[in-house]
């Protein structure tokens, strides 16, 4: 493709994002110039930033709603973030006034505001920041709204003739308010982190529902892949939560492939966690901590990786056992194991469960590593948590957990077999899923993912939250929308413990649970050998029409299609058996 720009010609390369205009090199942050709001020729007047990469804006989809300000429609013309010599096209806000503005799907970034001019020296302006239209209308305080792990709620000088740029952390809304001083305003744009990664592996199906829930899903995980590490949110739980990674590493191997957030991530908490000691302080988080090793090493087969972990993960088992031997505590953060659950008589049988499941990939790991003692080891505590009675019914995300960890589920799978979406948590969703699998409840298991998942949909969410109940839904309001009166706000009237209201996170990783699901259970992939050497493929259509998965491996990407007219095709690179 080429564009005439003065008297020279600009070449696009989509491989490596380089433009080349005469002798000088310009870089590209997105993919085109069409979606970055600005045109080829204003393009080529910026000048290439650090390291390759460019800021790109995005643009404001809407106006929510204003108060003493003429011309809000302005900001949604595209105008440059660049201060000109004229008034025209800009917004004018009053001292008092406000306007509040809608980005169109929820982002990790900045915002960029391009200050014309005020009516003060020292003007400010107070932005307010939200992932729900009520939560960028509140104030600290109100409906436990926080600028906790990232300021959302914020006081700042604008300058005139300036472009400046505020904040980075999680919104999707932004409110810009004048403080003092009138404020003439010709461009606020956000301006989005993420990593520019593509996604190799990929799913669609007959059904658009489905396929808008795997897209969000990878997109929330996307968005969480931030400074290097994986975090578990980008407005609240700017963190590395091991636990809360599964599911995320989950949906990260088949959706990005081999990525190095995640051996970042499990060597940082693991350097900073002593190994008589629980990571992020939860029992149940250091087995999780085994169990992505393991489903990492069975994805791409880095054996030396998982050689350097030898030492640490015996003294875990080791740590493990004790436990196991004198009494897992029964209160507190040593026996947590989700907040659904959390504080009820199901939380000591969810943790056995984990240890379990946790135990078991640990033996196999160290089948692997030559560690026969330690392999042996944990078998012996998997067959005496396996061989525990469970006395009582539990709920739907403890009894998923007994039924994947090989424990007495006759109590479990008449719980898990209910196809509703009640019971579920965005966190243990995946595991009532792979519990349904395992039962070969499959078009049960799509029942619930419209229901649950795409319930978050139908209310405005671009991306999964960190909790949800399906009886929140009955008299909500969306989250792009003022909540009419005589209607629940789904964001500031809800949640629990330390999600209560505003504090509630609404771009959650360990909510993506879908995600690979679809890919995995309905591909009917299984991993036989490390490094995907060996797969067992036996799709399971669950009722759609027809489905499409790329599944990446280190040798490529194995391709698997159904359709009901022509059956199941399977397409493998070399190097990768295939058995039925």
């Amino acid at each position: 493709m080429q564009w005439e720009v003065g008297n020279k010609k600009v070449r696009k390369f989509l491989e490596n994002k380089v433009l080349v205009s005469g002798s000088q090199l310009w870089y590209s942050y997105g993919n085109n110039f069409e979606k970055s709001g600005e045109s080829p020729r204003r393009f080529c007047r910026c000048a290439a930033r650090k390291e390759g990469i460019m800021d790109k804006y995005l643009e404001p989809t809407r106006v929510v709603t204003y108060e003493n300000c003429e011309g809000a429609e302005n900001l949604l013309k595209g105008n440059p973030a660049q201060a000109g010599f004229n008034d025209r096209n800009c917004v004018k806000i009053k001292q008092g006034g406000y306007v509040l503005l809608d980005f169109g799907k929820e982002i990790n970034g900045s915002l960029s505001i391009t200050t014309q001019r005020t009516s003060i020296v020292r003007a400010s302006a107070r932005l307010v920041f939200g992932e729900s239209v009520m939560e960028a209308l509140s104030s600290i305080g109100e409906k436990n709204a926080t600028n906790d792990h990232s300021v959302r709620d914020m006081v700042v000088e604008l300058g005139m003739m300036s472009t400046m740029r505020f904040g980075e952390m999680g919104f999707r809304f932004a409110k810009v308010e004048a403080l003092e001083g009138d404020l003439t305003i010709k461009a606020i744009k956000a301006i989005p982190v993420i990593r520019d990664v593509p996604q190799v592996g990929k799913f669609e199906c007959s059904d658009e529902r489905l396929n808008e829930i795997w897209r969000v899903g990878a997109y929330t995980v996307q968005l969480n892949m931030q400074h290097g590490y994986i975090w578990d949110g980008i407005k609240r739980d700017r963190l590395v939560w091991i636990g809360d990674m599964h599911p995320e590493v989950s949906t990260l191997r088949m959706v990005f492939g081999q990525d190095g957030a995640v051996p970042a991530s499990l060597d940082f908490v693991k350097d900073e966690t002593p190994s008589d000691q629980w990571m992020n302080t939860i029992a149940s988080y250091s087995l999780w901590w085994i169990m992505i090793h393991h489903d990492w090493y069975m994805h791409w087969g880095d054996l030396p990786y998982l050689q350097e972990q030898r030492d640490y993960m015996k003294q875990v088992v080791d740590h493990a056992a004790q436990v196991l031997d004198t009494g897992i505590k029964e209160t507190g953060m040593g026996c947590f194991v989700d907040w659904s659950t959390k504080e009820t008589p199901d939380e000591l049988d969810g943790v056995k469960a984990v240890f379990c499941m946790g135990l078991a990939r640990a033996a196999r790991i160290f089948d692997v590593l030559g560690e026969e003692e330690y392999a042996c080891k944990c078998r012996r505590y998997v067959d005496r948590l396996q061989a525990e009675k469970v006395e009582r019914q539990l709920s739907k995300r403890m009894s998923a957990l007994t039924i994947l960890s090989g424990r007495d589920s006759s109590l479990s799978i008449p719980v898990v077999s209910d196809d509703s979406a009640k019971e579920m948590s965005c966190f243990m969703g995946y595991y009532v899923l792979l519990a349904k699998a395992a039962l070969g409840q499959y078009e049960g298991a799509l029942k619930v993912i419209r229901e649950y998942w795409g319930a978050m949909l139908d209310l405005g969410a671009t991306t999964f939250w960190e909790d949800f109940d399906i009886d929140w839904v009955p008299g909500a309001a969306r989250i792009d929308e003022i909540t009419p009166e005589g209607m629940k706000d789904i964001h500031g009237d809800f949640g629990r413990f330390c999600y209560q209201q505003f504090r509630h996170s609404l771009c959650h990783g360990w909510a993506s649970g879908p995600t690979p699901f679809l890919m995995e259970k309905i591909g009917g992939i299984e991993i036989l050998e490390p490094g995907c050497k060996k797969l067992r493929v036996a799709p399971n259509p669950a009722g759609l029409d027809w489905f499409k998965v790329e599944y990446p491996t280190p040798y490529g990407n194995v391709k698997v299609a159904y359709s009901k007219e022509t059956g199941v095709s399977v397409e493998a690179p070399e190097g990768i058996e295939i058995v039925e």
